[in-house]
């Protein structure tokens, strides 16, 4: 189990909290290197905060928290995140947002790399969340142990922030990156997707799919903040060539347009 006040302590006493952070961006695969954007920094490796649990080690998830100026904005950067195929429990995979929640932050910036449904997602498509289809058969709100401070029954319509969302919208215009809007569908993993699935998942209404976020997004809804969230494909779902490296490879050739988006992002935040 989870231990959020050992965390907290551990972090505030290296300065986590401090000039309170407004924004709490998790970075999914390949996106690592924008850590290195944020300024005045403070950082902790996952496995030396008190209470979180040990990563996994999955190629292209660093694990570290970092807090400072992420292009002028008081953030929070979650480089890397626990993932259910890992073998964590749901309750693991709320425990970033709940830190971000407890230092100070109202705003989640959710990112990843996915799988491209519909036609017009191809590889190095950028997409807003729009909504989710959760398909990973967990829940982080389940249990008799509420996440604290949480609602029980959040209501997820409107999960993803339609001001956030014009918002990235907008800035991808000033980046001059084209972005689609669409839904993302959350499965376990960590096997990519049958052809069969896929078509499944398109006629359930999803646009792209991965392994991550719903959680995470739950947990903050449920807490209050505010949700973002931007997926890069880099693939096409349900192909026999499909692999995490070439996920990892994908998100590191098109980080530079990511954080272009992102920063233009923050530009309108702050």
């Amino acid at each position: 189990m989870a231990d959020l006040a050992a965390s907290l302590a551990y972090l505030r006493d290296l300065g986590f909290g401090e000039n309170r952070p407004r924004v709490a961006l998790i970075l999914g695969s390949g996106f690592g290197p924008i850590e290195r954007e944020v300024r005045d920094s403070v950082a902790a490796a996952y496995a030396d905060i008190p209470g979180f649990p040990p990563p996994a080690g999955t190629s292209g998830h660093l694990c570290r928290l970092t807090q400072g100026l992420l292009w002028d904005v008081p953030a929070l950067v979650f480089r890397g995140r626990y993932h259910a195929y890992e073998g964590h429990a749901p309750a693991e995979l709320a425990l970033c947002v709940q830190v971000a929640n407890a230092l100070g932050a109202d705003t989640l910036v959710v990112t990843n790399a996915a799988g491209g449904i519909r036609d017009d997602l191809q590889p190095g498509s950028l997409m807003a969340i729009t909504d989710h289809i959760n398909l990973m058969g967990i829940n982080p709100l389940v249990g008799p142990e509420r996440l604290p401070g949480a609602k029980a029954f959040p209501a997820m319509g409107g999960a993803y922030d339609d001001e956030l969302t014009d918002e990235l919208l907008r800035a991808a215009d000033v980046a001059a990156e084209p972005i689609a809007r669409g839904v993302y569908a959350a499965v376990l993993g960590p096997s990519f997707e049958t052809p069969a699935e896929v078509e499944m998942l398109r006629r359930l209404g999803a646009d792209a799919v991965g392994m991550s976020t719903v959680p995470e997004v739950i947990t903050a809804r449920a807490l209050g903040m505010r949700v973002c969230g931007l997926s890069l494909i880099t693939n096409r779902a349900g192909g026999s060539d499909d692999s995490h490296e070439g996920t990892l490879k994908s998100g590191d050739d098109n980080a530079p347009r990511f954080a272009a988006v992102l920063k233009a992002l923050f530009a309108a935040m702050g």
